[in-house]
């Protein structure tokens, strides 16, 4: 009796083990989220991702297809055979995604710390640091829909009436910014490079001994000569020139970022056209 209620308990767990797990034959060119979610290994994100691809390529033809999927490797794909089968009974020509059929009818963009840019549909795929800097942007209409009005529109693109370029970089600058940088990167150099021309007259008066230089007022980056309290001249010369030294280098350091650093910050930034254009010309 004992052996018998041992019998019924293994195959009663049997039961559910083969319950749990996904029947056989899965179409994968057909199956819902929820479906591709109880297989082995997939979970909503994942089961997202493949139907996605599905929708924008067409139906997967076979196995190996799966491995252009973001998540889905050699070995995943191996555990995931023996499950799938590759019907394709769906159209063979690749579906627009509607806005319904989309999270939301938006795409994300984001740029990593390489500067490659990324594209989801999914803004849970964004790592979490990057998603405050993520560009949310409206997903293209397909031909088969139609606008409110009852007009059929075709695929947003660049050259169509209702496409915007972005005019802010991934950070938020706008050609305002760009210009007001440059502007302020200009003032400054002409500050420094009359600091650095002021300084370099006060060291030849030091130098020579000149009846001016006995007496001076010290500033941050300098020597007023003329008034105030005894100098020591060689003590004030070598101050001067430590000075200057350090005012040399964060000269060239802004002469840089005028000149070449500021466009390669933007092209980095994925600056728009009118930001690179302008820094191109502006002298």
């Amino acid at each position: 009796m004992r052996n018998r209620a041992q019998k019924c308990h293994f195959f009663l767990i049997l039961f559910l083990f083969f319950l749990s797990v996904p029947a056989l034959g899965l179409d994968i060119n057909s199956a819902t989220v929820e479906e591709l979610a109880s297989l082995p290994g997939v979970g909503p994100v994942l089961a997202r991702r493949i139907v996605e691809y599905r929708s924008r390529h067409g139906p997967f033809r076979r196995p190996e297809d799966l491995l252009k999927i973001k998540g889905i490797g050699p070995a995943r794909l191996a555990r995931l055979k023996p499950y799938l089968e590759f019907g394709l009974s769906s159209s063979n020509s690749p579906k627009k995604i509607s806005r319904e059929d989309s999270a939301g009818g938006y795409i994300y963009r984001w740029v990593d710390d390489r500067g490659v840019v990324h594209f989801t549909e999914f803004p849970e795929d964004i790592p979490p640091r990057f998603r405050s800097r993520a560009q949310k942007i409206p997903l293209p209409v397909g031909p088969e829909e139609k606008s409110a009005g009852g007009a059929e529109t075709g695929p947003v693109s660049p050259s169509s009436p209702g496409f915007e370029e972005p005019k802010t970089d991934i950070r938020g600058r706008d050609l305002s910014w760009y210009r007001k940088e440059k502007v302020r990167l200009k003032n400054e150099i002409a500050r420094l490079r009359a600091q650095i021309e002021e300084n370099r007259q006060a060291m030849r008066l030091l130098h020579g001994g000149s009846y001016i230089a006995r007496r001076g007022v010290r500033t941050k980056y300098g020597i007023k000569l003329g008034k105030g309290p005894l100098l020591r001249r060689w003590a004030e010369y070598k101050r001067l020139r430590r000075i200057n030294q350090e005012l040399e280098k964060k000269l060239s350091k802004l002469e840089y970022r005028l000149e070449k650093g500021l466009y390669r910050e933007a092209l980095r930034a994925h600056a728009p056209d009118e930001v690179l254009e302008f820094l191109r010309k502006d002298p």
